[in-house]
């Protein structure tokens, strides 16, 4: 066996004993408490980013294909519900595509999925009434193509409105919010305001679904309704629409595949973007919380440097005889450091093991329990979401052992101020 990797192994064995034992586990624990909250924030930020992401693709899907001259405070701009360019945008499958930036070499990459669905979709802004009250809402008007399973996780009470008659629907699916402010339930009748023409045109519809997203700006705005409702108010002919909703197999392909829809298959006068371009705001917030991610990885990782370090530096002190008898023996300065160094590795070592039991079994425990609540006002979520990824696992184990070991060095280098002639003097 190598030498300093015998000696490193009895050193890290003896570590918690003796004048140093202290230090040493207070070392340990302070590394496995860093590492554990690392492991937790990596996996509660990647899960809340997600899972609000998640909650907006499944309200809007990932691509939106509208008219090029549409605003974005609902203007009826209508474009026609063509077949044949939702066939073809349904047939994308996997493409391959340029990821450099403009003026860069090409660098070819393929999409993971295509084309999920695609359903043709109205908003319209009017006023949902009762006896008691009334509010403003915006009206998202679908048909039987929407993919109603996006959204199924947030329907909290009865289902969708219905979408199969050859009659359009009178029935409406509202938030819990907007049903509590207007004191209704479910089955309850309600009137809907529209203003078309200078002229106020009620329709009388019952509530067949309450959803919640926990997205306040969408639960507090938006209801489901027949966008044939919408399209006899407004006077368009059935094939008339405000634009058409896409869902991908991946949400990482939604910019290539608008891109391609774009420049390939849309007509003139028509646009693809995505949901982040879109809602840009609430993604560009969700960027954000990589800050936060990046500070609390970097204090934690300096936490575990400087106790690791002072437990090092009362490892050589405590064992300078040791190293005194070693020299005179004829190990060399580096020979010596390496033992140390890699006794503070097998330390190291330990601690991510204590600190990885710690941190994924409490984030095991959230994910299936649920036992850390939030405020979903605030933070759109109910609960603190978890999702673990390997891959970040990997790194934040494997960084810490590398990061950690480097900075050993330091403090490593006051074995080269030690004398065997000194020790054996004092001794």
């Amino acid at each position: 066996m190598y030498f300093p990797v015998y000696i490193a192994r009895r050193i890290f064995k003896s570590s918690t004993t003796g004048y140093s034992g202290a230090l040493v586990k207070l070392a340990i624990a302070s590394i496995a408490l860093s590492v554990a909250v690392m492991l937790l924030s990596t996996s509660i930020i990647k899960g809340f980013k997600t899972e609000i992401s998640n909650k907006i693709y499944g309200f809007w899907g990932n691509i939106h294909i509208t008219d090029t001259h549409s605003t974005r405070n609902f203007e009826l701009r209508p474009i026609d519900n063509i077949g044949a360019l939702k066939d073809s945008i349904m047939t994308i499958g996997r493409l391959e595509y340029n990821s450099a930036r403009r003026g860069e070499p090409q660098i070819m990459k393929q999409t993971i999925g295509g084309v999920a669905s695609i359903s043709p979709f109205i908003t319209y802004p009017s006023i949902i009434s009762t006896k008691a009250d009334l509010e403003a809402i915006v009206l998202k008007g679908i048909n039987d193509e929407y993919d109603q399973s996006n959204f199924a996780a947030y329907v909290r009470e009865g289902g969708f409105i219905g979408l199969t008659d050859s009659v359009a629907s009178r029935s409406i699916m509202i938030s819990e919010q907007t049903a509590n402010r207007l004191k209704i339930k479910l089955g309850d009748p309600v009137n809907i305001h529209f203003l078309q023409d200078k002229n106020q045109i009620k329709r009388r519809v019952k509530v067949a679904g309450l959803y919640r997203t926990g997205l306040e700006e969408y639960d507090k705005k938006f209801a489901f309704v027949d966008m044939r409702l919408i399209q006899q108010v407004v006077g368009w002919q059935e094939d008339q629409i405000i634009g058409y909703e896409i869902s991908v197999d991946d949400k990482a392909d939604a910019e290539p595949i608008a891109d391609y829809i774009y420049q390939e298959l849309l007509p003139a006068g028509l646009y693809a973007e995505t949901i982040e371009e879109k809602q840009s705001s609430i993604f560009e917030w969700l960027e954000l919380q990589d800050i936060n991610e990046t500070m609390i990885l970097f204090l934690m990782i300096l936490v575990a440097i400087i106790n690791m370090s002072t437990g090092l530096l009362i490892l050589i002190l405590e064992r300078s005889k040791m190293i005194g008898i070693l020299k005179s023996l004829g190990q060399t300065d580096w020979g010596v450091r390496m033992i140390f160094i890699l006794s503070a590795v097998y330390i190291i070592c330990f601690a991510l093991l204590l600190g990885n039991i710690l941190g994924l079994g409490i984030g095991w425990l959230q994910k299936k329990i649920g036992f850390l609540k939030l405020d979903e006002a605030n933070y759109y979520l109910s609960e603190v979401p978890i999702e673990f990824d390997l891959g970040s696992i990997l790194l934040i184990n494997l960084g810490s052992i590398l990061v950690c070991g480097l900075f050993m060095i330091l403090p490593s280098f006051i074995i080269t101020r030690i004398k065997p002639l000194d020790i054996i003097r004092f001794d």
